[in-house]
């Protein structure tokens, strides 16, 4: 039996007795108190929230609101926390009663004592003060501009009689839903602070009304140019927290489900002490490999026993240990590889650099042509390796668009005939078009363009390299055929590793970089496709590959295009 299969099974087991020891007692000791409970709750909530956002809008502050908030905590026997939006704590009635605030158990209830500003049906045939109107210039915006003064009148004079401790001023709902105080007075001089504030933001408030001209929806646009200028002078908007995670909820469950409670967790700790068990030792051994594997031993390998879960998970952390032991290797080799092939194109610069400045070679054009072919082969390698990286990393950028492959072809081979003609090969082309692709044109250019240079390089005099382009099912098959020297079986798996070259006695002016296949053959594959090579010793190589009509889709690093269109039929 899996591992999957026995822990199911302890854990139906444990399942089944625990329904039936606890369902009864769920059901009628937990369903109805949960709903009593809920309702409760949400009623305290909606009285709570809207006790305090009255208390804000009759005050104009938060200020003395805790006492509020103990006398609200008192009378529903719930603990409450009011905070900011920034989660700082405003009022916490943990702290009130001089202990550590415990968790809360609900999401916040907003408490926004800034009133909403609203148009009433046929508004247009009303008319504010005639000196507003006529200063302001639109209904509307006379409107609103009147509402925010008279909001900051009421807000700033009940702030006033709040701080020197005497009641807030009676205050009437508008037809606009704004509080407004009847009448400011003098009373210890709050009237004439509140006329003097509203004398100085007249100028800002302006500058908030006007500008919801032109807008489709002024209502809209004014309704939220209001909020946002009466957040400046109104009581920040607060968070109501009801309750904490310990409160309530041993009467819930009472003593018989606690009992049945312990009953049910016994027999989890002891199915799960069994589990533990049988698991316990392979996960001992897979995290001491791991540690090791960490620690930079990539030869760690862990016993593989069974055909259960933790043998597939053994055996899938060895092929994964194995795999980093194989790409550490290989980066190995690959900076060994860099640094060969630098070596000698540095050296060469080098050598001819001290020559020169010790005097012992003369400058000339020749020379300095020389030191240009060196610094370009250097350049060569870097880009090569650069477009491989970002191949294989998968960020390499392709432009995909609909073209014809026969033009590709008949295009690469007039760009290479010169080349071919002072190699004394001759180059030829065979193609059944047209063949529509969707690819990036210029990227299997260079896959096409490398390919016929290697084959144009490793061809000797009289020979022939031949290009075919032809359909197969749902894809189109490029071929590059030379009767040059070939490749000898045993080199064959090597031929798309980094810096292998057929004839090691070439050099790098003639052996190319010694990434153009790796580039290539990654660059189809990210096109849906594959590259391959046939070759016989004495009479050539041939190099195919097979391309999808449609490409897969477009993924990171894939930008797609228009481009070039495809021939006609």
């Amino acid at each position: 039996m899996s591992f999957r299969l026995r822990v199911f099974g302890l854990v139906l087991l444990v399942a089944v007795t625990a329904i039936g020891v606890t369902a009864w007692l769920s059901v009628r000791l937990t369903a109805r108190q949960i709903a009593e409970s809920q309702q409760t709750a949400t009623r305290n909530e909606v009285t709570t929230v809207e006790t305090f956002r009255e208390y804000a809008q009759r005050h104009g502050t938060w200020a003395g609101i805790d006492k509020v908030v103990q006398r609200v905590s008192t009378a529903n026997q719930q603990r409450i926390r009011l905070t900011n939006l920034y989660g700082q704590v405003t009022v916490d009635t943990d702290h009130m009663a001089g202990r550590s605030a415990r968790p809360v158990v609900s999401q916040p209830a907003l408490i926004d004592p800034r009133p909403t500003l609203t148009f009433p049906p046929g508004e247009a045939d009303e008319r504010p003060s005639p000196e507003l109107e006529a200063k302001i210039g639109y209904r509307l915006e006379a409107v609103t501009l009147q509402s925010i003064i008279e909001f900051r009148q009421t807000v700033l004079f009940a702030r006033c009689l709040t701080d020197q401790r005497l009641a807030p001023p009676a205050t009437t709902v508008n037809r606009y839903g704004i509080p407004v105080v009847n009448g400011t007075g003098d009373d210890f001089g709050c009237g004439q602070q509140v006329r003097d504030s509203n004398a100085v933001e007249q100028e800002g408030d302006t500058a908030f009304v006007v500008g919801c001209r032109g807008e489709q929806r002024p209502a809209a646009c004014l309704t939220k140019a209001f909020g946002e200028r009466v957040s400046s002078f109104a009581p920040e908007p607060l968070q109501l927290y009801l309750g904490a995670v310990d409160q309530g909820a041993a009467s819930l469950i009472g003593r018989p489900g606690l009992a049945a409670g312990g009953g049910v967790l016994l027999l989890v700790v002891l199915g799960t002490a069994v589990i533990a068990r049988q698991v316990s030792r392979p996960v001992r051994d897979l995290t001491a490999a791991s540690r090791r594997l960490a620690d930079g031993h990539l030869d760690t390998r862990v016993p593989a026993a069974g055909r259960d879960e933790l043998g597939q998970l053994s055996e899938s952390f060895n092929r994964m240990a194995s795999a980093l032991q194989a790409a550490e290797q290989a980066q190995r080799r690959l900076v060994a590889s860099v640094a060969h092939e630098l070596r000698t194109p540095l050296s060469n610069l080098l050598g001819y650099l001290e020559a020169l400045q010790d005097g012992l070679v003369a400058p000339s054009r020749e020379l300095f042509g020389s030191l240009h072919d060196e610094a370009v082969l250097q350049r060569r390698i870097l880009d090569d390796l650069q477009d491989l990286t970002l191949a294989e990393a998968g960020h390499l950028t392709y432009r995909r668009s609909d073209f014809d492959v026969a033009d590709l072809v008949d295009t690469a081979r007039v760009a290479h005939l010169a080349v071919a003609e002072a190699a004394g090969v001759r180059l030829t082309a065979e193609t059944a078009g047209p063949l529509p692709v969707h690819a990036d044109h210029d990227r299997l250019r260079q896959v096409l363009g490398n390919l016929i240079g290697n084959a144009i390089r490793y061809t000797d005099r009289g020979g022939l390299v031949t290009l075919r382009a032809f359909p197969e099912a749902d894809a189109v098959v490029v071929e590059v055929r030379d009767t040059g020297c070939g490749i000898a079986p045993d080199d064959l798996p090597f031929v798309f590793q980094r810096f292998w070259r057929a004839d090691p006695a070439r050099d790098r002016a003639t052996g190319g970089s010694g990434l153009g296949l790796t580039i290539a053959r990654q660059i189809v594959r990210d096109h849906g496709g594959d590259l391959v090579v046939e070759s016989t010793v004495g009479e050539g190589s041939t190099f195919r590959w097979t391309l999808p009509t449609r490409g897969p889709e477009p993924g990171r690093g894939v930008a797609t295009g228009t481009g070039r269109a495809v021939r006609p039929a």
